[in-house]
């Protein structure tokens, strides 16, 4: 939820996006927030990608491949919008790109440091307890272990699952969407 980097921001090594490039840190000036639509299912992610960075809403790339494009097929075959949804990340703000990743060559975004992800569960923890969900849905094993740290691992309302970008067949995809 933030609107400002906050206190716990500041030993944070991507406070005031000094950890990107300049080209990147043009973009936004604050941490993302949960985009919030009053929703009883609430979706987790590792950390924004670049795309999401520059618009300012978690998960809202469009490309086939990502977790925005793959998601939104998978809300489309069960007739909802992400309107139905609110969505977050465990890690709020983007933590970059690397050179090329080994197996496919081409530039991946940075996993962000366990030291990261451990001041932004500020953030996080707000965000769960925003509302008394009916369902969470967290997707990735970097968002598996934020929400674990959190404590958690043992509440019913939580489902644990693959990457939409990471090899989720689609069939679970819009099963853990239901």
């Amino acid at each position: 939820m933030p609107q400002h980097f906050g206190e716990h921001c500041q030993t944070c090594p991507y406070l005031d996006s000094r950890h990107l490039q300049e080209s990147d840190r043009l973009f936004r000036q604050i941490p993302l927030s949960m985009e919030d639509n009053g929703a009883e299912i609430l979706l987790i992610f590792q950390a924004p990608g670049v795309k999401e960075w520059e618009e300012g809403r978690p998960v809202c790339s469009t490309h086939p491949n990502s977790a925005g494009g793959r998601l939104a097929s998978a809300f489309n075959q069960l007739n909802r919008t992400r309107s139905d949804y609110n969505i977050t990340n465990t890690v709020q703000c983007y933590p970059g790109k690397r050179s090329s990743c080994r197996m496919s060559g081409k530039p991946r975004d940075e996993k962000p440091p366990v030291a990261v992800r451990n001041l932004c569960t500020n953030w996080l923890r707000l965000d769960i307890e925003a509302r008394p969900y009916r369902r969470i849905v967290v997707f990735g094993r970097e968002a598996e272990k934020a929400v674990r740290a959190l404590g958690y691992g043992g509440d019913t309302r939580f489902t644990f699952a693959i990457h939409p970008a990471g090899g989720i067949s689609n069939d679970s995809l819009v099963s853990c969407l239901r």
